[in-house]
């Protein structure tokens, strides 16, 4: 007996009329769609069940507070070490998988009822199987060709996708914290901006994209490598001048240098060089090195950079007069 059997299915977790009784008894009738969003999803033979532990939890919550928002109540009590093996262990094949299932697209992969646990880490495809097995992805069809079964999959709702992200968010940080980034932050400061590029087009390659290559993505993928820059005081969208720039960087005495990063994305390759442009215009525009220029800072570096998903350019001015 496996969750792919339709024998007893709907007992493997809570039905949608489960769902829905309990919160009739609890006068929560409004928070289905909240419920299905975060702790349905599940399909175990040819039934849609709901994670009973994290249903019940919510409600608790909200029996105490009406209000109450949605938690990954499952993240709280697992160790997710199945997810957390697959993301230190991923290729570049494996990151853009889990790249797509976190956008909210499927993948097919062979599935495997006959794997054990010491079978795990042999093949990418046996860990696939355990995420699936073990409810971190849930079935939308699966088909068979000659004797292997596929299964077509998804994450299954917001609780798993939120553990998904924050998995691979700590081994990002994680790896931030183990590599050497020191030439990044000497190319920065030397105005080297082939170097930088460079580097932040390799770090791209090993990361996980799960915001669609949104500016927030990327600066918060620059200041997490920027973070641990020595001697300097790294800020990130603070105030300055007319505006915020999304980085700033300072070194404490004004006799060192100050760095002004803004960021732009583009939506193809061939306009890189524009965006870092447009970066460096809104620099001035908004008057941005003013502050730094009246705290006394007389060499000021500015960096337009610009991404195109996992690609990057930089651009840079020098400074060493006032604006107006």
């Amino acid at each position: 007996m496996s969750i792919t059997s339709a024998a007893y299915s709907e007992h493997f977790g809570f039905t949608s009329l489960d769902v829905e009784t309990l919160l009739r008894a609890y006068g929560l009738e409004k928070n289905m769609p909240i419920v299905k969003q975060w702790y349905d999803g599940y399909c175990f033979g040819n039934t849609e069940v709901y994670n009973p532990w994290s249903v019940i939890n919510y409600i608790d919550s909200c029996y105490h507070d009406k209000n109450a928002l949605a938690k990954p109540y499952w993240s709280n009590t697992s160790s997710n070490s199945i997810v957390k093996n697959l993301v230190e262990h991923a290729d570049l094949s494996v990151k853009q998988e889990i790249e797509t299932l976190i956008e909210g697209k499927t993948i097919t992969k062979p599935i495997h009822e006959d794997i054990t646990y010491e079978d795990m880490d042999s093949t990418q495809d046996n860990l696939w199987n355990f995420l699936f097995f073990t409810g971190y992805l849930r079935k939308i069809r699966e088909y068979q060709k000659g004797e292997t079964i596929y299964m077509e999959m998804s994450i299954p709702n917001s609780e798993v996708r939120y553990i998904y992200k924050n998995t691979v968010l700590r081994r990002f940080e994680d790896q931030n914290q183990k590599k050497a980034l020191e030439p990044l932050y000497e190319s920065l400061l030397a105005g080297d901006t082939k170097a930088m590029a460079d580097i932040l087009s390799e770090n791209l390659m090993e990361t996980i994209s799960f915001y669609d290559y949104q500016e927030n993505y990327y600066h918060g993928f620059l200041t997490g490598l920027l973070k641990g820059m020595k001697n300097y005081v790294v800020l990130s969208n603070h105030e300055s001048g007319m505006g915020r720039p999304d980085i700033i960087i300072k070194y404490p005495s004004i006799r060192g240098k100050a760095i002004i990063i803004e960021i732009k994305v583009a939506k193809s390759f061939q306009e890189l060089d524009k965006k870092c442009k447009e970066a460096l215009d809104q620099i001035h525009q908004q008057h941005y090195a003013v502050p730094l220029r009246q705290e006394g800072y007389a060499h000021i570096l500015l960096y337009g950079v610009a991404f195109y998903k996992k690609d990057c350019m930089v651009i840079k001015e020098e400074t060493s007069r006032p604006e107006h």
